[in-house]
């Protein structure tokens, strides 16, 4: 189980006191928001001045005095910081972090508890912008959010497919017979590869793999009508968050295969 994001500090430190300046150091937790002028008189000096040893020392008073949502802020703030210094550092932070149950992606860090079972570097750029809202929706607790999120990145990819193939507007269509007709519509492109297999065999695949897009299309879409807040604040579930990705996932791979 994942700790709390702003104790995952403690796991941190180390890494920035490895890899940062003394300066750059000052940098790093001014920006997070920690109130950086009562780290005025801590300086290094040729002789005789403050170690980085020391400079961490007050920086953990500081940090302790933070509320538990600010010091959240502050760690993700700097982790967000940290991802800018090299693949060495992001190695240690992806080993660090998940120790204490956090990932580490290219946009921040999200509970690992959490999985998005997809290669997000082969999505169009609008699309992993989506999966990494659905993931701070998450962290940050909004689930309701994190819900919408995950749903509009199928929408856009039915939308896309509905322009390319000229199937009508997507805005008449319901949520789950978007995805029904993009799907149908690249019956040809599915069968295409499926010349070694039987005629009859190739139409029942293509009838249970149609099905199961169906049927995972309708939960999301429940979902998307239940539990997102597209019509308002909902109480969602946070579990209910992975089956909506765990869905869209499927479909977005299905589509995305043959699109």
């Amino acid at each position: 189980m994942a700790i709390k994001l702003g104790d995952a500090w403690g796991s941190i430190r180390g890494i920035i006191r490895e890899a940062l300046s003394f300066a750059e150091i000052k940098d790093l937790v001014g920006k997070g928001g920690l109130p950086i002028h009562k780290l005025a008189h801590i300086q290094q000096k040729f002789r005789g001045g403050a170690s980085k040893g020391q400079l961490m020392d007050n920086i953990d008073e500081l940090v302790n005095e933070l509320d538990d949502d600010a010091r959240d802020r502050f760690v993700v703030a700097c982790v967000e910081d940290l991802l800018m210094s090299g693949d060495e550092v992001v190695d240690k932070l992806r080993t660090t972090m998940g120790r204490v149950g956090w990932g580490v992606s290219s946009d921040g860090v999200y509970p690992l508890r959490l999985q998005v079972e997809l290669e997000t570097s082969i999505l169009e750029k609008g699309m992993q912008d989506g999966i990494s809202k659905t993931l701070r929706r998450y962290r940050d607790g909004d689930f309701d959010g994190a819900v919408t999120a995950i749903c509009g990145l199928v929408d856009a990819i039915t939308e896309k497919v509905y322009t390319e193939k000229s199937l009508g507007d997507h805005h008449l269509d319901s949520y789950h017979e978007r995805v029904s007709k993009v799907y149908r519509s690249l019956e040809s492109e599915y069968k295409a590869p499926l010349k070694i297999m039987k005629p009859d065999e190739v139409i029942t695949v293509w009838n249970n793999h149609n099905k199961a897009v169906n049927q995972a299309a309708y939960v999301l879409g429940a979902f998307r009508r239940e539990y997102s807040d597209t019509h308002g604040p909902r109480n969602t579930p946070p579990e209910l968050v992975q089956r909506a990705i765990d869905c869209a996932v499927f479909i977005i791979r299905s589509i995305g295969s043959l699109a």
